[in-house]
């Protein structure tokens, strides 16, 4: 390995991080599980990573000098940033979705309360009263005045029960502004670098928001930080986690096979590699499995 071979791996850094800008300005049409072509680029890029990282992992590090030592150590950096960017693209794509839930929740309420108001008026004009013809709309002042005398309660007290469905679905899980301010904030200080920061971010929101809407991605990515860090005991723990506590998390293909690479760290190989083959099997459709298996060829021409 030279000093040209991490000049090539910083070159792919940066095309990840302008693949990442791409990935935000994606439509979100709220169906449909199609890959965009950003998104067939990233996986290209990640998988191109991971067969860098299996050639480094069959390296013999007993006999390299401090500089190569190093550029193992920017190896491990990188395949945190990919997963970084991947985790940035997820965001945009799901604040899309958010955005489209948001708006068709307040279209719904607007035919609703609209609906609501025509019937009221319908029931006052059947009972003899003066209503005026702009009385189906619910702005406008005039509906209260003649409307609230002749129609019943049933008709008016429907029309909030026939809104609360869509505004219930519309807050994302109950996350708080709080919870969501916190969480990003802690992301921002593992993205530069700050892990022991991160760490404890992380753990002060875990602390304060066990069940929360981030308390899946809080956990994996302590992890994360601790991988990097290479306290591969806790980085496992915090990744078993996730798969214990929060089954259902999109985060939890790469939780578990970060729970086997950190199992073979650990000289736990034949668990490790136990995991590895979980992965394949339980997400064979997701790109953790992808990962998986070139990690599992890595240790058989290791051996």
């Amino acid at each position: 390995m030279t000093r040209s071979t991490l000049a090539r791996y910083a070159f792919v850094l940066v095309g990840l991080s302008t693949l990442a800008g791409c990935a935000t300005s994606r439509r979100v049409d709220g169906g449909g599980d199609v890959l965009s072509p950003e998104e067939r680029r990233l996986q290209t890029v990640e998988t191109r990573m991971a067969e860098m990282s299996r050639r480094l992992d069959g390296v013999n590090y007993a006999g390299l000098d401090q500089d190569n030592m190093k550029l193992r150590d920017d190896i491990r950096a990188l395949r945190g940033e990919v997963e970084r960017l991947r985790f940035d693209y997820d965001t945009q794509a799901k604040r899309g979705k958010d955005q489209y839930a948001s708006t068709d929740a307040r279209l719904q309420r607007l035919e609703s309360a609209n609906v609501a108001a025509a019937q009221a008026a319908q029931v006052a004009i059947a009972q003899g009263a003066a209503v005026a013809p702009v009385a189906a709309y619910p702005s406008t002042p005039a509906v209260s005045a003649p409307v609230a005398p002749a129609v019943s309660s049933a008709p008016v007290a429907a029309a909030p029960a026939v809104v609360g469905g869509p505004v219930v679905i519309s807050n994302g899980g109950g996350g708080t502004p709080e919870e969501e301010g916190a969480y990003l904030a802690t992301f921002e200080l593992l993205k530069n670098g700050k892990y022991d920061d991160a760490i404890r971010g992380f753990r002060s929101m875990l602390d304060k928001w066990p069940n929360g809407r981030y308390s899946d991605n809080a956990t994996y990515w302590m992890g994360e930080a601790f991988y990097v860090k290479r306290d591969y005991k806790s980085a496992q723990t915090s990744f078993q986690t996730v798969l214990d506590k929060f089954k259902t998390s999109p985060k939890a293909p790469d939780a578990m096979l970060k729970v086997g690479l950190s199992q073979v760290e650990l000289k736990q190989v034949d668990q490790g590699k136990a995991t590895l083959q979980k992965v394949i099997q339980t997400y064979p459709n997701a790109n953790a499995a992808n990962l998986a298996k070139q990690r599992l060829e890595s240790l058989k021409s290791a051996n």
